[in-house]
Parts: structure tokens; C-alpha cells; sequence
């Protein structure tokens, strides 16, 4: 699939479909990038007995969907801009609709809406497999660049002035 540039082999492609087994954490939850386009990332997360709630759960711990949700919004900064820079997360706001259930994988869907110098703006929804209607929908803000000029606190730096 072609990235932002248009590019088969650009650098935020490759990076989004080498994420799994990059990223420690996606890598032990077993996050997989499924899909890599423009400004649309889809990533999937097969289900485990350990991603569950609690042992008689039937339904899966929403703080894996956070989780997915987060590292799908995060590629889908870089897929839109094309470029690999650092960022953050500033805000990742979660509406749970349904419980995910145990014996789905999950899927996630994100786009980036809006980016600026500073700030992306991505939408997410995680649904389970082969349902229409998510389990949860998302909204995340992230900060770009984040490498730079470091920021002081007030009275550093001036000798007490």
C-alpha cells in the first residue's frame, strides 16, 4: 500500500508495518498493523486468555482497547504527515460502547483528521471482528516535534533574577 507519499516503501510505512515486532509493549500485547494508507492506519489484536478482564470475564480488559487505540492514533500521525518525527500523546478520550468480547479480535481504525506544525488530531474506533458497530470510539490529540528546545522552568537559568 502507498503511504502519505504516494510511496510504497516510504519511511512511515515501514516503520508502521515493522511496528509489532519494534514496539516492546504493542509486541508482547501482539498488536499487528493490518493496513497502511494515506492518513488511515488499521491494526488488529487477537485475543488471549490473559487480555481478559478478570478470569471469569467473558469480555476483554478496556485498558488493552486504550492501549490499541493509542498505538493505532500514534501511526496514523505518522502515515498522514509522511514523516518520521517524535510526538506525544496529549489527550486519548475513550467512550466505551459495548464490552469486547473475549472470543473476537479487535480491531482498530484510525484517521488523521487535522494536522498542524504543533498538533494532530486522529479519530479511532476499535470494534470487534466481524461486527459493524465498535466497541469503542476514540478521539487523541497528539503533539509533533516534540524534540526541541527545552523548555524551562520559571527562575531557571536567570540567576534569581
Amino acid at each position: 500500500m502507498a503511504g502519505a507519499s504516494g510511496s510504497p516503501d516510504n519511511a512511515p510505512v515501514a516503520v508502521a508495518r515493522q511496528f509489532g515486532e519494534q514496539v516492546p509493549h504493542s509486541r508482547d500485547l501482539g498488536m499487528r498493523v493490518v493496513a497502511v494508507e494515506a492518513d488511515q492506519v488499521r491494526m488488529r489484536l487477537a485475543p488471549q486468555l490473559w487480555l481478559l478482564a478478570d478470569d471469569d470475564a467473558e469480555e476483554i480488559c478496556t485498558s488493552v482497547l486504550y492501549s490499541l487505540a493509542d498505538s493505532a492514533a500514534g501511526l496514523a500521525v505518522f502515515a498522514a504527515s509522511g514523516e518520521l518525527t517524535p510526538i506525544a500523546t496529549l489527550d486519548l478520550r475513550m467512550d466505551y460502547l459495548r464490552p469486547a468480547a473475549s472470543d473476537r479480535a479487535l480491531l482498530a481504525q484510525a484517521r488523521c483528521l487535522h494536522l498542524t506544525d504543533d498538533v494532530a488530531f486522529v479519530h479511532c474506533d476499535v470494534l470487534s471482528e466481524g461486527q459493524e458497530q465498535p466497541v469503542a470510539t476514540g478521539k487523541a490529540t497528539f503533539m509533533r516535534n516534540t524534540r526541541g528546545k527545552r523548555f524551562q522552568a520559571a527562575g531557571e537559568g536567570d540567576n534569581g533574577a
